[in-house]
């Protein structure tokens, strides 16, 4: 009996050696992360070696660097698709918190979408492609007024296509 309980308690000893040593975790230099205790923010982590309390703590991890890339998006002038629309958005992430709260991919697709779409309404779509780089100022302006309390910070923006759907009628059914 004594001999089991030896193979029993070493037993035990290992795995629970093992489950203690997965909570150890490495974060590398170019990502950030932050522990959720029970399921809320509680602290950001720096690069290096932590430990997480077992059953309490899980790691969020992110990269530094983020993209945003949109593809070929279609733009409806007075209820009809107007335009083609194709963008990268490169940002970085420096508040980890005001990050996490929200949903920063999300908030910045809609913006841009509904910047191209009121200028698209108020300058008219006919010849588009020339006005590139003043749409493209005029969705880093509004995009830097609107991140302020968004923990990012923008690294780029580029327009890579715009161009004027040709013209089509609806059917309607």
């Amino acid at each position: 009996m004594g001999e089991y309980l030896g193979v029993i308690s070493m037993l035990s000893f290992s795995i629970l050696s093992v489950y203690l040593l997965s909570r150890i975790r490495m974060i590398p230099g170019h990502k950030i992360a932050w522990i959720e205790r029970y399921g809320v923010y509680f602290k950001p982590l720096s690069p290096g070696v932590h430990f997480l309390i077992p059953f309490v703590d899980r790691l969020v991890l992110y990269d530094i660097e983020r993209q945003l890339i949109l593809n070929r998006e279609i733009i409806e002038v007075n209820g009809e698709p107007k335009l083609s629309f194709s963008m990268n958005v490169q940002y970085r992430i420096v508040d980890e918190r005001d990050y996490h709260e929200k949903n920063v991919d999300q908030f910045m697709r809609n913006t841009v979408l509904q910047v191209v779409q009121s200028y698209a309404e108020r300058y008219g779509t006919l010849g588009i492609s020339q006005q590139k780089m003043a749409l493209q100022t005029r969705i880093k302006g509004i995009m830097m007024e609107k991140i302020v309390d968004w923990g990012i910070e923008l690294s780029s923006i580029d327009v890579t296509s715009l161009s004027e759907l040709p013209f089509y009628k609806r059917i309607s059914s």
